[in-house]
């Protein structure tokens, strides 16, 4: 009799196990497929996506300085440099153009350029009381800065398919060759050893408002 008793009480116990896994099991099936349609869902509108769940996107920039250099250059002129440039290529047969094979290109271009001396190379010496002897370095063409290139006009022959392309960048970089910088420098000598005299007289007469400068200037072999 006490045999039959335990086993009607484990039947009852066993179904409530079974009861309790069936419960859990439904409950985790409903969870994978609420997850399984929440993706779905977020995937087709990535922008409802809460900003918990997004992917945190991480950026990195490394920069490496290879050489630096210090510079003492003092700029003592900007120009402001306007322009048109052109280049125009034909076919020739022998020695003889041949017509409508021309093309032709023009470029206008703007830039400020820099002219000024290396600071570092300039010699102050004192000469008597309150006299100073200044030695200014042959001015240059430090740099240019705000470049703008705009091509104007492009003509091309009815017969150009065999004329040779023309170039822009190789226009561009004929604009400021060695020449072309000195001659900046050359047509604005005068101005440039005012403003050198200037420069400097404020800063040595500030400190002694009786000095006397005696001004020389270098300049270069081209010259």
């Amino acid at each position: 009799m006490d045999g039959n008793n335990d086993a009607g009480r484990s039947i009852p116990a066993i179904s409530k196990k079974w009861k309790i896994a069936s419960v859990v099991i439904a409950a985790l099936s409903c969870m994978v497929v609420g997850c399984l349609l929440m993706l779905g869902f977020y995937s087709l509108f990535p922008g409802t996506m809460p900003a918990f769940l997004k992917e945190k996107v991480g950026t990195s920039d490394t920069q490496v300085i290879r050489s630096m250099e210090r510079t003492k250059e003092v700029a003592l002129l900007r120009l402001g440099i306007t322009g048109i440039i052109s280049q125009e290529n034909k076919s020739h047969f022998f020695n003889m153009e041949i017509p409508g094979t021309e093309r032709a290109r023009f470029i206008q271009y703007t830039f400020d350029a820099k002219l000024g001396f290396e600071g570092k190379d300039v010699s102050i010496k004192e000469t008597g009381k309150n006299t100073f002897d200044v030695e200014i370095p042959e001015f240059k063409f430090i740099g240019y800065d705000h470049p703008e290139y705009r091509m104007i006009v492009e003509q091309n022959g009815a017969l150009s398919f065999g004329t040779q392309q023309i170039d822009s960048l190789d226009m561009i970089n004929t604009i400021l060759t060695e020449k072309t910088k000195q001659e900046y420098v050359d047509s604005n000598r005068d101005l440039l050893e005012e403003q050198a005299k200037s420069f400097y007289a404020s800063i040595v007469m500030g400190v002694n408002p009786e000095a006397k400068l005696n001004f020389t200037f270098q300049t270069s072999k081209s010259s």
